[in-house]
């Protein structure tokens, strides 16, 4: 009867006369058809799992009267009721996906929409949504508390999956019933409605059960909104930011699995940006869309941004969110590492704790990846770049403190116990250097990978094309976009192609792998990081040098006072043994000389291992460095000081092999080719001569050190007659013998030799030499030293000059 009274008003449209009247008319009659309907409507909704006949005929009246969109929004609000039951339902357990629905679920489907809507139900019988907070049971013991809250977001852990699959199940069924029901058409945009329609009254409460896992951070890094600093209720690796992880990576699967279930598209055309139904023929006078494929495509877009909302402030500020659980997983951390103390089992207990914060940072980095998919990388970099610089620091301060210890407390004999234990040491500072490296050549990588999803085609909205699927990646890059970079600002990549900002900007951290080299390096990404880890090698360098050279350092501390340098010859019961037997080594110097030889052995046992020694090579850069303390005193015992680079100016004098052409020992030069000459001639494998550098690595530093506090304590002396000088000339001489015997290049250094000879020098040649330096014009900084050395061996003589 409509059908035909629009027929003759459409037959009478070109009458003027009752236009008016007639069509308020039909729309009088089409509103009381609708009241009329809308109880056959509900009836039929209400049994559409039975049988679809009543609901079919709906659509055809409701069609007939131009209300097909009152039509599809009961049907898309009572489509999900039994979902909302399950999400309601669950209160720590009692409710179970999958389960017969509970009394309140049932509520919660009878309820209709304002019951879907709240945040937990309030009548008597019904389950709230789950919380962490104690406000409630305050009588009560927290430690069941506690233990309650783990279980519950534990159980809500096993729950989120199960729920997905439910929703899954819904929109397979959906797929074919809204085909039969709405026509394959309007099917898409159905089965999208009700994709949303599954989620908008949950979506409240899904935020809340996300805080209690983990309290959402403010924006603009103004810390918790509420909650513990560090989202308690974490129990079994269950909260936190890992939590939020777990759960949006269930939830980003679910996307992708629920696109795929409402692939209603398969037509070639799609990929063409265009849709065969896009023609005249599909208008709809209602104002149905004229395509409804793209529409539905856009539907389903906001039904993906609609239930990942709840992740928004984890995405926006995921670095803030990382910062104080990491921060307090480093504190605890921290603490053992303070309390290592004890050198011996230092090493062991060192090993575990060093590394330990590696794992933590590749796990934000897969949470940066997964949660940010590449947007705000410079904020969670530098995170984790602070997290690894802070736990180097404290290892850095660790290894001080053993470094003290190990000093305090060796003994007169020499313990080779204690140079393996620190050169263990050692391969822990090498460990953290080479995991450090590894872990950022890993993160370039990823970052790579990253800059390319962002720019995928199937993520531009205005691209007007339904792709075939979409992935995992794409989904947490489409989201990550829109929550990080909703309006990105576009700039020239340095190729002539415009970008989005953070693209470049990611692309930028990344680096190219065909520019890294020795004249364009990359930045680091963990700058602090890799100072921090620098001082942690330096403090392993001089804990080692600590332990090798305590002995030689006791030994040599207070022999500038011993009275034999006084003596003038005569003098003593000793003055005939010495006359028959000639000059012996005093104790102390032959204490230092064993000690020399002893150190070999103790250090090939370590250097023998290939694997250990490649990982302490990776921190032996600088280690000339710890050796420079005893030449700074030097310098300034001999009454001098650099004003220009004082390290460089160090390292001349240390390594002697520019000062050889101003000093008297010529033999010194002789000895120092026939080394180089003989390691030349030797031939070796590999690890033997990795070994044997090693080795003669740290005896050129010892011996350095030996040497440089040897001069110091000389020019110390106050007074040196001539049977006192004819002692400092064979402990010299002694130890010089020594280091050749240890055959390392560079030693001994040729400033032993000739402070040897200065001693005993005649005073007319020690005055003629002193005087030749003052006529010479061009004088280094490193010989001024040396013109410093020989007046103050003069004045120690009484010799005037």
């Amino acid at each position: 009867a409509l059908s035909q009274l629009e027929r003759g008003a459409r037959a009478l449209r070109g009458m003027p006369e009752g236009r008016e009247g007639r069509d308020a008319a039909l729309a009088k009659l089409r509103g009381q058809l609708e009241v009329l309907l809308k109880p056959q409507l509900l009836h039929a909704l209400k049994r559409m799992d039975t049988r679809l006949g009543p609901l079919q005929q709906c659509v055809g009246m409701y069609d007939s009267l131009g209300k097909m969109e009152v039509m599809r929004e009961e049907y898309v609000r009572m489509r999900p009721s039994e979902i909302h039951a399950s999400w309601f339902g669950f209160g720590g357990g009692i409710t179970k996906p999958g389960g017969d629905p509970s009394k309140n679920g049932d509520k919660a489907k009878e309820g209709g929409e304002e019951s879907k809507e709240k945040e937990g139900a309030k009548e008597d019988g019904e389950v709230e949504d789950f919380d962490f907070d104690d406000d409630d049971n305050d009588n009560e013991s927290t430690t069941p508390a506690v233990m309650q809250q783990q279980t519950t977001a534990r159980q809500f852990m096993e729950f989120l999956p199960a729920f997905y699959e439910e929703v899954l199940e819904l929109l397979a069924k959906e797929r074919a019933q809204s085909r039969m029901v709405f026509g394959t058409e309007l099917a898409p945009s159905i089965a999208a409605r009700v994709l949303i329609e599954c989620f908008r009254p949950i979506v409240p409460s899904f935020e809340k059960r996300l805080g209690n896992l983990c309290p959402p951070p403010a924006p603009s890094g103004g810390g918790w909104k509420h909650g513990t600093s560090s989202g308690e209720g974490a129990g079994d690796g269950i909260g936190g930011t890992e939590a939020i992880a777990a759960a949006y990576e269930s939830t980003v699967r679910f996307l992708s699995l629920a696109y795929d279930q409402m692939e209603a598209w398969n037509g070639p055309s799609n990929e063409e940006g265009k849709d065969p139904k896009n023609n005249a023929d599909n208008k709809k006078e209602d104002g149905v869309g004229e395509n409804p494929a793209n529409e539905a495509m856009q539907t389903i877009r906001s039904a993906f941004l609609l239930i990942a909302s709840p992740f928004l402030p984890y995405q926006r500020e995921l670095a803030v969110a990382e910062r104080d659980p990491m921060g307090e997983a480093a504190s605890m951390v921290a603490r053992d590492v303070r309390g290592v103390a004890n050198f011996e089992d230092a090493a062991e207990r060192l090993g575990d704790l060093a590394p330990f914060m590696f794992p933590l940072a590749e796990a934000a980095i897969n949470r940066f990846e997964l949660l940010n998919s590449g947007y705000n990388a410079p904020a969670t970099l530098s995170s984790i770049d602070k997290l690894i610089s802070d736990h180097a620091a404290e290892l850095a301060i660790a290894m001080g403190t053993l470094s003290t210890n190990a000093s305090s407390s060796s003994g007169l004999e020499f313990d080779e116990q204690h140079v393996n234990c620190a050169l263990e040491i050692l391969r822990i500072a090498g460990v953290f250097k080479r995991t450090l490296r590894s872990f950022e050549y890993n993160v370039r990588d990823r970052l790579r990978m990253l800059s390319k999803d962002m720019v995928d085609a199937a993520l531009d909205r205005d691209k007007g094309f339904i792709p075939d699927e979409f992935s995992s990646v794409q989904i947490r890059t489409l989201l990550a976009k829109e929550a990080c970079d909703p309006s990105p600002t576009y700039i020239d990549d340095g190729t002539g192609v415009k970008c989005p900002t953070s693209v470049v900007e990611l692309r930028r951290l990344a680096g190219s792998p065909a520019k890294n080299n020795d004249s364009h390096p990359l930045s680091p990404l963990f700058p602090k990081a890799l100072d921090s880890t620098s001082r942690l090698a330096r403090s392993c360098l001089s804990l080692v040098f600590e332990v090798c050279s305590a002995i030689p350092e006791r030994q040599l501390h207070g022999i500038s006072a011993l009275p034999i340098w006084k003596q003038e010859g005569g003098e003593g019961s000793d003055g005939a043994d010495e006359e028959s037997y000639g000059i012996l080594p005093q104790p102390f110097i032959t204490h230092v000389g064993e000690h020399m030889l002893a150190l070999v052995q103790a250090l090939e046992p370590f250097a023998s291992d290939s694997e250990a020694l490649g990982l302490a090579n990776e921190v032996m850069s600088g280690v000339m460095e710890v050796a420079m303390q005893p030449w700074k005193e030097f310098v300034a015992a001999a009454g001098c000081s650099f004003t220009g680079d004082e390290k460089a100016q160090l390292k001349i004098l240390m390594r002697g092999k520019d000062l050889t052409k101003y000093l008297l020992d010529e033999d010194a030069i002789v000895e120092d080719n026939a080394n180089e000459e003989e390691d030349e001639d030797e031939e070796e494998d590999a690890d033997a001569r990795a070994s044997a550098a090693f080795c003669n690595q740290w005896l050129d530093v010892v011996g350095l050190a030996v040497t440089g506090r040897l001069l110091e304590r000389t020019m110390r002396i106050p007074r040196l007659g001539r049977k006192g000088a004819e002692h400092l000339s064979t402990d010299l001489n002694y130890i010089r013998n020594v280091f050749t015997a240890l055959g390392v290049m560079g030693h001994p250094h040729p400033l032993l030799g000739y402070i040897a000879q200065l001693v005993t020098l005649d005073e007319v040649s020690l005055r003629s030499k002193i005087q030749r330096r003052r006529g010479e014009t061009e004088v280094p900084e490193a010989l001024e030293v040396i013109k410093r050395a020989e007046l103050r061996i003069a004045y120690v003589r009484s010799i005037s000059v």
